[in-house]
């Protein structure tokens, strides 16, 4: 044994498992490089996404859930819009205009000269009273009744929906002056209210109606002189869409 053989045995064991040890952190090492390979390729790829192709998919998708309607039923249930303008569709916005017109009327000071109801033919804006509104056999507007019209267009103004104008009279018959009978007289007070609603007030005359129905729809009977000064109006009517025009 004095040759050194045994010597020799253990160093070449020794050195076998040093080089085992150094394999085995290669491998960690190699498999760490190829998850951090993978990892990258995947967010390559995410990032590679083809937005035609995925926009396309999401427009199949939606018409699929909408049955067939390409416009997404959340924007379907918005009022509709025209000219940056939307209409009052369902009762709930009806009343929300009708808050936002009293509010507009009552800052003015002139609330008290209003009688404002909403009910299945739309909000109306009543303009009544012979004292403060129409005298006797007169279509003018009393500058009250013109501060009215003019508020009342503003709001109006902001949306799209059709608009009534309805004159009226008492039941007193026309003996002389301008107006041939009752019928012309309620027709003219409504074409005043209709002129001012557009020119002063700018809403569309697209949106405007007027009818004249005389002395024949009294809101109150016509038994004295009281009554008949409240028979003398203009009806302000805002519709809801699909509405028939012209009717009280």
């Amino acid at each position: 044994m004095k040759n050194g053989q045994p010597h020799r045995a253990v160093h070449s064991g020794e050195e076998e498992e040093a080089a085992g040890g150094m394999e085995r952190w290669l491998l960690t090492y190699s498999d760490m490089i190829t998850l951090l390979l993978a990892l990258f390729v995947v967010l390559y790829a995410l990032s590679s996404l083809n937005h035609v192709k995925y926009s396309a998919f999401a427009k199949g998708m939606d018409v699929s859930f909408n049955n067939g309607n390409s416009q997404p039923s959340s924007a379907r249930t918005q009022p509709s819009k025209k000219h940056g303008k939307d209409i009052v569709g369902t009762p709930a916005a009806l009343s929300t205009l009708e808050l936002q017109l009293r509010e507009a009327l009552t800052l003015a000071g002139v609330i008290k000269n209003v009688e404002l109801t909403s009910g299945p033919g739309g909000l109306v804006v009543g303009l009544i009273t012979g004292k403060t509104y129409y005298g006797i056999d007169s279509a003018a507007l009393s500058p009250t009744g013109a501060e009215v019209v003019d508020i009342t267009g503003a709001v109006i103004n902001k949306h799209t929906n059709p608009v009534n104008v309805e004159g009226y009279t008492d039941n007193e018959p026309i003996t002389g002056g301008p107006y041939r009978d009752n019928w012309q007289l309620s027709a003219e007070r409504a074409v005043v209210v209709v002129e001012r609603l557009q020119n002063v007030a700018h809403v569309s005359p697209t949106q405007l109606y007027l009818v004249g129905f005389g002395q024949y729809h009294p809101i109150v009977p016509n038994t004295s002189k009281a009554n008949q000064a409240e028979n003398r109006r203009v009806n302000i009517v805002i519709t809801m869409p699909g509405q028939k025009v012209g009717l009280p």
